[in-house]
């Protein structure tokens, strides 16, 4: 049971079971169809059939400044109440954030999902929840090409599928690893150190769940030479207890949390799972306008570091550098060392120099982009692994 007034806050948990019930009892619904929201960073320009339900077209509300806000109406499915249906969209959004790496969010009621037609004061209202930033520094691209859009509504079909298809308790689990995701991306832009830390944290919960720890945990060889020495000397004894001790409380988070990557976005199919940040754009002026080559905006550049570039060894250390970074913010609330929260050119790396007492320190940070793109392919790959 939801509670009776959500109070403008979310529980996500409601919003979980509201989007698939562990028990459906249709005599406990009310009658009539019901219905909520998504604020997208993007202008939807067709109406995306998911299965359960129906995205409506962007109505685009314009804001003060450079800022927009495109609301699409959610027909919701059966079993979705009328009182508090908004905890279906908060759901959806998650997951279209998830699938899109795009800022994607819903309404935190129910009151105006209870309307028929919204009027230009109710359009407005909604339009607070998500507003975006659609031209200058930093703006985001809104209008994507009608074959991207088709692809994002696949992909997010077949996704809402699996999580359908599942087991329920793996269910609860790929949602939360996706609230996550979708955490981080809307909160990226008011603090880059958490959208990290969320993003890394979301990749961790996964990696406990595929990765069992006597998968990565260290063995010595030595163990029975220490054993023979301890049985006459009470020091080494308790020397020898005192470590197993430590040793048996590692939980060894950091190499399960590498080894799922590894293993379930293998390095060879980073190309595949992560598009160049000027994608999006190329793809929609070559859309509209089929004569311009697009090629040199998405090449690779000369000074860019791509996968196939580096050796096992690099990128096992670039990946435990990115655990490391999310451990000192949680820990320190220290900032993750990256100079570019969304470099437009590097697509999978920036580099990191700095003198730190006399040292010169160079190294290979992943962008944002990659650990999102890792988080979204990991998962949805070890949910089909495991069916």
């Amino acid at each position: 049971m939801t509670r009776a007034v959500t109070a403008d806050h979310v529980l996500f948990d409601e919003c979980i079971d509201a989007f698939r019930p562990e028990q459906y009892n249709s005599s406990q619904l009310i009658n009539g169809s019901s219905k909520s929201f998504i604020l997208t960073a993007f202008e939807i320009n067709q109406v995306w059939d998911l299965g359960i339900c129906n995205v409506h077209p962007s109505e685009r509300v314009i804001l003060p400044g450079a800022y927009s806000a495109f609301i699409s109406k959610i027909d919701n499915p059966k079993w979705v109440e009328r009182h508090n249906s908004h905890l279906f969209g908060i759901a959806l959004s998650a997951i279209i954030s998830f699938v899109t790496h795009k800022a994607c969010k819903s309404t935190r009621d129910d009151y105006l999902c209870r309307n028929e037609q919204l009027s230009s004061s109710d359009l407005k209202e909604l339009a607070l929840i998500n507003p975006v930033l659609t031209a200058g520094p930093g703006c985001t691209h809104t209008s994507l090409s009608i074959e991207r859009q088709t692809l994002i509504a696949q992909e997010t079909k077949i996704l809402v599928e699996l999580l359908h298809d599942i087991d329920y308790k793996k269910y609860v689990i790929a949602m939360q690893g996706i609230r996550l995701v979708h955490l981080s991306i809307i909160n990226k832009r008011d603090d880059f150190g958490l959208a990290y830390l969320l993003v890394v944290s979301a990749i961790e919960a996964i990696s406990q769940k595929a990765i069992k720890r006597d998968k990565v945990k260290l063995k010595y060889q030595s163990d029975k030479a220490w054993e023979e020495k301890a049985k006459d000397d009470v020091l080494i004894k308790e020397l020898l207890d005192a470590f197993k001790d430590a040793r048996g409380n590692n939980q060894y988070l950091k190499e399960r949390y590498i080894k799922f990557i590894l293993d379930y976005t293998p390095v060879d199919k980073w190309e595949e799972y992560v598009s160049h940040p000027m994608q999006d754009l190329a793809d929609y002026i070559k859309e509209i306008s089929p004569s311009h080559g697009m090629e040199h905006m998405i090449k690779k550049h000369w000074f860019e570091k791509y996968p196939k570039d580096l050796e096992p060894d690099m990128i096992y250390d670039i990946l435990a550098d990115s655990y490391t970074h999310r451990s000192c913010f949680i820990h320190r609330g220290e900032q993750p060392p990256h100079k570019d929260p969304n470099p437009s050119f590097n697509r999978f790396f920036q580099e990191y120099r700095e003198y730190n007492k006399m040292k010169f320190e160079e190294k290979l940070l992943p962008n944002y982009q990659l650990l999102i793109g890792i988080s979204k392919y990991s998962l949805i790959n070890w949910l089909n692994n495991s069916k």
